[in-house]
């Protein structure tokens, strides 16, 4: 029996993967700023595990906002952990399936939004590189190798810092457009909650637009759990 595809129960399932997505972007801030006594090779190493993971969030959340493409609900795609090949998949129905960057701003008249407005934010393209150079680094390497490898250069070290700085740029607050072109998903990943809160923007002829708003509830009592909000 074939399920109804429902937009906010996709958010739903949405919110969770960004608040843990949110959690491994402080994890890595706090490592560069050594708050984790992680020296910097470490340190490097450390944050391309998370990007990966964060690559790996991405990816699984567009497939929750596209469960209405076709490939989307096949069984294959439903069993897929590659980051690249789902991204891969979703391109192939709807080439705007990837998040775009969203700066939002108050007047008079009520919020403004304004898409694709961070030039560093992550560019598909660079989140494919991104996740092919974290299989790379992640690597220790052969027995020829392993020796030359024990320093890295700051360049290096740098490159990771602008890795971060782009998935925050991109991921902050982003939009995703939906392919049967009614409409948007916009989610923030810091809000007053704690958690990331969406709003569905559906489409309503001739000319109205309609928004509901979804967030995140976790019980305080969740500790051990990928959504739980670390405690002081």
């Amino acid at each position: 029996m074939k399920i109804e595809f429902s937009e906010e129960m996709a958010v739903q399932k949405y919110l969770p993967l960004m608040h843990e997505l949110a959690i491994r972007i402080d994890l890595v801030a706090q490592a560069f700023d050594g708050k984790l006594g992680l020296t910097a090779p470490y340190a490097r190493e450390y944050a391309y595990f998370q990007f990966r993971r964060m690559c790996e969030l991405i990816a699984l959340g567009c497939l929750q906002l596209h469960g209405d493409l076709p490939e989307a609900s096949k069984k294959s795609a439903k069993k897929e952990w590659n980051a690249e090949r789902i991204m891969n998949l979703l391109h192939r129905s709807y080439p705007h399936s990837f998040p775009q960057s969203l700066t939002r701003s108050k007047n008079d008249e009520g919020w403004s939004f304004q898409a694709n407005s961070k030039p560093n934010a992550l560019t598909l393209k660079e989140f494919k590189q991104l996740y092919a150079e974290c299989g790379h680094v992640l690597h220790r390497g052969t027995i020829r190798t392993v020796e030359a490898n024990r320093d890295i250069k700051k360049e290096d070290y740098d490159r990771s810092v602008q890795w971060q700085n782009k998935i925050v740029d991109l991921m902050s607050d982003h939009l995703v457009t939906r392919a049967n072109g009614m409409g948007m998903y916009h989610v923030s990943l810091r809000t007053e909650s704690g958690y990331p809160e969406g709003s569905i923007f559906t489409l309503v002829k001739p000319d109205g637009l309609h928004v509901q708003t979804v967030k995140m509830q976790v019980p305080d009592g969740v500790v051990h759990s990928y959504v739980a909000n670390p405690k002081p």
